[in-house]
């Protein structure tokens, strides 16, 4: 028994049979059949994974088990990929897709290599920084986003409604402007579909929309972003040079005396 505990207590064992189960999935990904014996053999791996669950719980106690972020972490995405076990019972549902979007649930498995990357506590705690900097912006941006959305929609709609046919597509491809992903796709279509005048206002209009949104505002979501990101870092260089500081002092005082 004691053995038992070591090896499923044990990360070193635990990251690669993450490793193997993740190269299972991949595989199988490329089968038509959508695995055959490897999605036994992957669905083994789950259970394998729950017993571990298990197996701390036990040697931990429950409190102290789930008082840990990253044993919650594994006990959720063990659960969201338990209902693709049903294979190894034999239960399939020809003609339907149930079982094969139970099948994708396993993929969450490989998420669990997160916990094994070296410093991920610093990178989580400097991306929650970077989150709470850039919130503000951010928040800023999805109401110009929502707002000129609006606007296109009645501009535009009747012009092109592939694109503003309604507020919500223009949500998307208003974003997808932001993005400076084929913005300039939307005054071509619709200089199209219209005369020379609106032709002329749509490229100056969806021009000023690059800018605001493209160019201006994802770029400064995206410096905050970053900053936040780094300025954790320096605040951590700054006290070890502030500690290294004031032990050279110290020393400085001890060979005056």
């Amino acid at each position: 028994m004691e053995s038992v505990k070591r090896f499923f207590t044990n990360d070193s064992i635990m990251l690669v049979l993450v490793l193997i189960n993740t190269g299972i999935i991949f595989i199988s990904g490329f089968l038509s059949n959508q695995g055959g014996v490897l999605l036994i053999i992957d669905s083994l791996f789950t259970l394998l994974f729950l017993f571990e669950a298990v197996v701390k719980i036990h040697v931990q106690g429950f409190s102290k088990y789930w008082s840990d972020g990253w044993n919650r972490f594994d006990f959720i995405i063990v659960l969201l990929a338990l209902p693709a076990c049903v294979n190894i019972f034999g239960l399939d549902f020809p003609g339907t897709s149930i079982l094969l979007s139970l099948r994708t649930m396993r993929a969450f498995k490989s998420f669990r290599l997160l916990k094994f990357i070296p410093n991920i506590e610093n990178l989580i705690k400097g991306i929650k920084l970077a989150f709470k900097a850039s919130f503000i912006v951010a928040i800023g941006l999805i109401v110009l986003l929502l707002v000129f959305s609006i606007i296109t929609t009645f501009l535009f709609g009747d012009v092109v409604p592939e694109y503003f046919g309604n507020p919500a597509l223009s949500v998307y491809s208003i974003f997808r402007l932001f993005t400076i992903e084929g913005w300039y796709e939307m005054p071509e279509a619709i200089a199209a579909n219209s005369g020379t005048a609106m032709a002329v206002f749509a490229k100056i209009y969806f021009s000023i929309l690059l800018f605001l949104g493209g160019i201006l505002g994802m770029s400064l979501v995206n410096s905050i972003f970053v900053d936040a990101m780094a300025e954790d870092n320096n605040d951590e260089v700054l006290d070890k040079l502030s500690q290294l500081e004031r032990k050279l002092d110290k020393m400085q005082k001890e060979q005056e005396t």
